[in-house]
């Protein structure tokens, strides 16, 4: 066998290029704009919790860091990568940075004031606890249906249509 001859069934081309393009085609991954939005929010993370202990409102760059991967794996196969469920993890997790935001400017306001925390305080922690689940659940949700649309796909079903 020579090194011409070793070609295997992964890198040899169909003999029919018409039936290859009625063959399901694997999904190709992470698009590029997913894959940015994980790099920087995989930066923002650590750099918000370094900075964090020095300047309460850096902690926020960790919260946006968080929605950033949320948003990036939430991502569809196809060209058009941001889906119905991205758009819900992005509303969830802006709405989960402004309710933090809220609260800590409501600790930092009480803290100068030398007062106790009002009891919007409360309201405002709650809201961003459930604005965190909502977008934790939205995102395993994008993440499950992005899997079961790439099986479907690759095992010779429908075309991904995206979710």
């Amino acid at each position: 066998m020579t090194k011409g001859n070793a070609m295997t069934a992964e890198n040899t081309t169909p003999g029919d290029p018409a039936g290859a393009a009625d063959s399901a085609v694997p999904p190709e991954g992470m698009p590029l704009a997913g894959r940015r939005l994980l790099m920087v929010g995989g930066f923002c993370i650590p750099v918000g919790l370094v900075a964090g202990p020095f300047l309460l409102p850096a902690q926020l760059l960790a919260v946006a860091g968080i929605v950033l991967l949320a948003v990036a794996l939430s991502y569809r196969p196809g060209p058009r990568w941001f889906s119905r469920w991205s758009i819900a993890v992005a509303v969830a997790g802006v709405l989960w940075l402004a309710a933090t935001a809220a609260y800590y400017a409501t600790i930092m306001i009480a803290a100068d004031a030398s007062a106790p925390l009002p009891g919007t305080a409360q309201v405002l922690y709650n809201a961003g606890a459930g604005f965190f689940a909502l977008m934790a659940v939205a995102t395993v949700t994008a993440v499950v249906l992005r899997t079961l649309t790439n099986r479907r796909a690759s095992r010779g079903g429908a075309a991904p249509s995206g979710a």
